[in-house]
């Protein structure tokens, strides 16, 4: 089900899944199953594909990077993933404006795994910051 967002998405419209589905959307952002985290990620960057941009600044990216002080190890480490995700569809700028600043402050959280996951998008910004 979380897969076919981006389909109904297309076919309903941008007003109407930001009305009824996008509230689902970001709940799945901290769902306890990995799987679904991940799927809402990468629904985000479709969505962004369909919707543009400027959607992804208004409606995805905030509630992405809200998550990087909760509480919840796991949902720090959410904004990590979808960093990576999602700068294949946006702006330069949006990643040094909104993506950094949760990268620097991540890269010193008291979880390894989430330095660690800190490099690894890092490593995957690389060819997009060179340019």
């Amino acid at each position: 089900m979380v897969q076919q967002f981006p389909v109904l998405a297309r076919q309903l419209g941008e007003q109407f899944y930001n009305d009824k589905l996008n509230p689902i959307s970001q709940a799945w952002l901290q769902d306890s199953i990995f799987t679904i985290r991940e799927a809402a990620i990468e629904n985000f960057k479709e969505l962004a594909k369909i919707f543009g941009v400027q959607w992804a600044n208004r409606f995805a990216i905030p509630k992405l990077v809200t998550l990087h002080t909760d509480a919840n190890y796991l949902h720090r480490q959410t904004p990590l993933f979808g960093i990576t995700a999602l700068a294949q569809v946006i702006t330069l700028d949006t990643i040094r404006r909104q993506f950094i600043p949760v990268l620097i402050t991540l890269s010193q959280d008291r979880v390894a795994n989430i330095r660690m996951n800190v490099a690894k998008s890092i490593q995957s910004l690389m060819p997009t910051l060179a340019q």
